[in-house]
Formats: structure tokens, C-alpha cells, sequence
């Protein structure tokens, strides 16, 4: 038999004796492989021609016709193939999620407030230390006053941001346990006192995360996004400094505003360049410069991205399932969101909060030589956010089956997270059953004495009527009170267990198990 033709490539493999040599039926079948992948990329590349309904846009609305134009799109004011909503989820737009893909999911607007955000991963911090790691201390306030008037630090800088703010408002620096407003609802964390400094200013990154689908669980990373600098050189906070938002907030709400602001009007916005606001092509290429590893600072904003998306899961399919019920398989929905980020000096991303609605406004405030301001396109955010938005709104489109086999897709790459059964699950679970499976329900004290009624559930040292006396306890310390939520029934199911001596875990599998 004559022996099959090689192709010689031992001269690229000098250092590797198991690779001399590759076969034609190899190098064939390598091809073959690569073409389909070609034909199936290209397959998904050639959308037919979507029609956007933009009745209910908001500020995107300049940025989404940009996108419809750019891909010969039509846009539309009733039934589309996409409803792009403005605004967070309301039941008055439910039956367009059963016949339009819509861009919001119920609830997130809630799960990505600060204080949600901060309860849910200081919590599974608590189950999963090696795995989050990755935002700074973070002090709900007023729950956990007590707790943080232990733990502070007058050597340390702290950073308070009211949980109803956006956009940098009301966010100050403290030092000083007396400069605390207690009488309102915020989160504290530990601040970021040895940021990396480009150009000797603080930056932080705002980098866009898609999910297209809670089962199966389908997320992705955009490759770009932007950059945010302070204005005015950073220093290590001190008594001088310490008031001055333009060293220490990266928002660009607040630095468009100081005289040192720069809008950088160059050909190239991937290019190194000195504006406030830049590409994150842009700062890899001054990463690269300052001796750090890119592809490690991305596996690194990959892990928390996913561990963050891994805590989000269980609360968003409990408010999917509360909404839409016995129809949830029908939902089609996707949504955009903004991860704020920063590096420390080492390197290292903390997460410092995610934002469910990300500004999608291309415009940017310039001042004249007269002092009066005009709104005019920002080329960075007209490119960035229109990878964005176009190809979240191709990828969505891309059936669930298709998407489960694509590694990505155009400007977005998958990203894997598991969706193993945690304890929070189980809880969520139980506190379904409690509130009747009713969206935005809280649990009144009956609700709540309900447990009481399964096996184990009370004990010589702690009766029925120890129930109520816990959930006022815990209403007692929160900053809302009336009823409980589900946040507040995690403190109370944990409290449960310790008063009743018994396994956490094991108590809640009793539980599910006598439904």
C-alpha cells in the first residue's frame, strides 16, 4: 500500500519532537472544518432586514436609528421583530414579550440597584470566598451600621453612594465615622485608594455584558468599550482633597463640567490619545506600554464578570417565572448591561457597581468661547455603543440552539457561567411558595409564620410565636420596614437555622421537600 504523503513542517516545530509532521487527510479535513465555521458565521452575519419598533426609545433614540440605517433595518411605531424599551419593565408592556424580542428583563432594574447588588454578593461571598473577590468591603446602610461602626478604620478612605443616585450624584468621600447620613438608604465600600493611573489620572473602565437568554443561561462580554478619566491629577485622599469629585469620580457627568475636560477629535479613537473619555482598544494599547499582560487583565474581567452573572442568575429566572407564569418558555428578551470596573496599581479589576441601563446616548456637552453649551455627536460613543446595541440585537435574534454551539459572535464573546443549584436558589424557592409566586410580593408576618408549620421547624427554645418576634427584628434594621422582602428573608432563614441548631442547607431541603 503506498504510504500517505506528508507535508514537512518540522522547521516550525523545532522545539517539539511530537510534532514533525501533519497529514494531507489532516490538513483536509482541518479545512473543511474551518469553512463550515465560515458558512455558519457568515449564515448569522446576512439577518434579514429587522423591524425595530422605537415608540417606547428614550435617550437611545438617536443612537438606534444610527444602528437601523447603518443595517438597512426598518424602523417602526407598533409589532416589530424587536421592541427596544427605554425603560425598565412594566406589565403594561407584557404581551409584547411573547411576540417581539424585547430588550429588558423583569426586574433587573431592581437586582442592579446598589443595595441589591451589594446584598446578593456580599452574600454569596459569604458561601463562595475564593470566588468573590472582586468588589471592595461593602456596608448596606442602614442594615449594616453596626457592623461597619466595628470594622472602620480612621486609616482608611471610604466612598458613599446613595442607593437611588446615579450619574455621580451624592456620592462623597469620608474619613470620619460623623460624616455618615445614617437617615438614608447607601451603600459604604472600602475605597480604591492605589488606582492605576494613566496620564497620572484615575480612569475606570464601563465595559457591556448582553444576556439573551436565562434557560439555557446565555451571556457575553463585548471586546470594547470605554474608558472614563477624572480631570484633575489623582492624589492619595487627604483632608485637602478629599471634597474634590474631579480627582476621585471617574463620572463623566461630573468631569464634562471641569475646564480641564478634553474631547479628543482625533482620525483614529482606538489610537493611545489624551481625552477624558476613550476606547478600550485605546487603554490596552497603554496597558501593554506600562508592562501589563492584557490577555490577563481579561481573563481576570471575564472571572468576575461571570461570578457576578453566576449570583444575578437565581433572582432573575424567580422574577422571569413570577411574570410570566406558565408562559415563561415563550418570552423572548435579551438586555444590555454596564459593568463599571477599576484597576488597582497591580493591575487587578474591582467591580465597582453594574448599572441595568447603560447610557446609550451618543452625544457629548461641549462649552463655548461664550460659556453656553451644544450637544454634538461623540464619535467614541457613536462607535462603541453601536457595536453595542447592533449586534446585541443580531445576536438575540440567533436561535437558542444556534447560540449554545457559537463561541460568539461579531464584537461579543461567550462567556460560560454556571448555573448549579445554590443555596440562594433554595431559598428563593421557599420564598416563593410563601408570597403565593406573586412578582414584587413581600412576606407579612402570617406569611412568614408559615414556616412554622413544617417538620423541625420549632423547637423548646424557640416556638411559633418567635416567628413574628424574629421578622420584626429584622424589619427593625432595615431601611424598609413595613413588610419583608427577599433580602431581608435571607437574614431571617439563616437566623432560623442557627436558633434551631440545625444545618442550613439540610433545613432548607426539608422544607422543598414538604411543600
Amino acid at each position: 500500500m503506498q504510504q500517505q504523503q506528508t507535508n514537512d513542517i518540522s522547521q516550525w516545530n523545532n522545539n517539539n519532537d511530537d510534532l514533525q509532521t501533519i497529514t494531507e487527510q489532516e490538513v483536509d479535513e482541518f479545512k473543511t472544518s474551518y469553512v463550515s465555521f465560515q458558512q455558519q458565521q457568515s449564515k448569522y452575519k446576512k439577518q434579514k432586514s429587522i423591524k425595530v419598533n422605537t415608540t417606547n426609545c428614550r435617550g437611545e433614540t438617536r443612537l438606534i436609528r444610527k444602528v437601523i440605517a447603518k443595517n438597512n433595518w426598518k424602523e417602526v411605531f407598533n409589532d416589530g421583530d424587536v421592541c427596544w424599551l427605554g425603560l425598565p419593565f412594566k406589565y403594561q408592556n407584557l404581551e409584547e414579550y411573547f411576540t417581539q424580542y424585547v430588550n429588558r428583563f423583569a426586574g433587573m432594574d431592581l437586582l442592579a440597584h446598589k443595595t441589591q447588588s451589594s446584598f446578593y454578593l456580599n452574600k454569596f461571598a459569604e458561601y463562595f470566598p475564593e470566588e468573590y473577590e472582586f468588589f471592595p468591603k461593602t456596608y448596606i446602610i442602614p442594615d449594616d451600621i453596626d457592623k461597619f461602626q466595628q470594622e472602620y478604620k480612621s486609616t482608611r478612605t471610604y466612598i458613599a453612594k446613595p442607593d437611588a443616585g446615579s450619574q455621580g450624584d451624592g456620592i462623597y468621600l469620608i474619613k470620619k465615622l460623623k460624616d455618615i447620613k445614617t437617615n438614608e438608604s447607601m451603600v459604604i465600600q472600602q475605597y480604591i485608594s492605589k488606582p492605576l493611573l494613566i496620564d497620572k489620572k484615575k480612569f475606570d473602565l464601563r465595559l457591556y455584558v448582553l444576556i439573551t437568554s436565562l434557560d439555557p443561561y446565555l451571556c457575553y462580554i463585548n471586546k470594547e468599550g470605554l474608558a472614563r478619566f477624572c480631570t484633575v491629577d489623582y492624589e492619595k485622599p487627604n483632608d485637602k482633597n478629599l471634597r474634590n469629585p474631579f480627582m476621585h469620580l471617574t463620572n463623566y457627568s461630573l468631569n464634562k463640567r471641569n475646564t480641564n475636560f478634553q474631547v479628543y477629535n482625533g482620525k483614529n479613537i482606538l489610537d493611545i490619545n489624551e481625552g477624558t473619555k476613550r476606547t478600550y482598544s485605546s487603554i490596552q494599547k497603554n496597558l501593554e506600554i506600562l508592562g501589563y499582560n492584557n490577555q490577563d487583565v481579561e481573563d481576570q474581567i471575564d472571572s468576575l464578570v461571570v461570578a457576578y452573572l453566576k449570583s444575578l442568575h437565581p433572582f432573575l429566572a424567580f422574577n422571569q417565572k413570577l411574570v410570566f407564569q406558565k408562559r415563561v418558555a415563550e418570552v423572548k428578551c435579551f438586555q444590555v448591561l454596564g459593568f463599571d470596573i477599576l484597576l488597582d496599581e497591580k493591575g487587578k479589576p474591582w467591580l465597582l457597581e453594574v448599572n441595568s441601563n447603560p447610557s446609550l446616548q451618543i452625544e457629548h456637552e461641549v462649552y463655548g468661547a461664550n460659556g453656553k453649551s451644544v450637544f454634538e455627536e461623540s464619535y467614541i460613543d457613536s462607535y462603541v455603543k453601536e457595536l453595542v446595541m447592533g449586534d446585541a440585537i443580531k445576536l438575540a435574534m440567533i436561535p437558542k440552539e444556534t447560540q449554545e454551539e457559537l463561541p460568539g459572535f461579531e464584537s461579543y464573546r461567550k462567556l460560560e457561567v454556571d448555573t448549579t443549584e445554590t443555596v440562594i436558589s433554595k431559598m428563593m424557592q421557599i420564598y416563593g411558595f410563601l408570597s403565593g409566586y406573586k412578582f414584587q410580593e413581600y412576606l407579612t408576618s402570617s406569611k412568614f409564620q408559615k414556616l412554622s408549620n413544617f417538620p423541625s421547624m420549632t423547637s423548646q427554645t424557640f416556638l411559633k410565636h418567635d416567628y413574628d418576634l424574629l421578622y420584626r427584628k429584622i424589619l427593625l434594621k432595615s431601611y424598609n420596614n413595613n413588610q419583608m422582602d427577599f433580602f431581608q428573608f435571607i437574614n431571617a432563614v439563616e437566623q432560623l437555622a442557627s436558633r434551631l441548631n440545625q444545618d442550613l442547607e439540610e433545613m432548607l431541603d426539608r422544607i422543598i421537600q414538604n411543600f
